[in-house]
């Protein structure tokens, strides 16, 4: 699964964040050289580069590449409470499950009340429900890599993989 979605999800984002770039660029030549502007340019800009995010965030989530601060956790591994690592990182990556598929949950009804009064973006030419739909996605696939870790961590934690002392640099933690 976590291939699938790495490989699906990496591209589209970074195609999507490839093809906003090269709209930015195009923004820019029509506005500074030519003195035109598509109308709906700066709002699908912005809006496209929040999709793109958003959808990478699972892929993130995969790589467990988010910012963290594990000071506390390098500290208490240094001091060798291995067990209390270990069930850290399960109680970490249990509320980041619980905290991404409660915004998608909650976010699911602003796509379909944006869809159901047509909300316009600023420029009133884009629709907003396809932006919050993806944005509900991703925060649903990031939520999805975190409950298959869970079930890895709690799986390492059974196999005593805790207990070697060895913390992954970057973690959810």
């Amino acid at each position: 699964m976590n291939i699938v979605i790495e490989s699906v999800v990496s591209y589209l984002a970074g195609f999507t964040f490839f093809a906003v770039t090269i709209l930015a660029i195009v923004e820019i030549i029509r506005r500074y050289i030519f003195g035109l502007a598509f109308e709906w340019g700066q709002d699908a800009a912005i809006y496209f580069v929040v999709v793109a995010v958003v959808l990478y965030f699972s892929v993130t989530q995969i790589r467990r590449g988010h910012l963290v601060m594990a000071a506390l956790i390098e500290y208490l591994n240094h001091k060798k409470c291995y067990r209390i690592v270990g069930l850290s990182k399960i109680v970490s990556t249990t509320l980041t499950t619980v905290l991404c598929f409660a915004l998608s949950y909650a976010g699911w009804s602003m796509v379909t009340y944006s869809y159901s009064v047509e909300l316009k973006s600023e420029s009133l030419i884009l629709d907003l429900w396809p932006f919050y739909f993806f944005f509900v996605l991703g925060i649903g696939l990031m939520g999805l890599v975190a409950f298959f870790q869970i079930i890895e961590d709690v799986v390492a934690y059974r196999n005593g993989e805790h207990l070697k002392g060895k913390i992954e640099l970057v973690a959810d933690i």
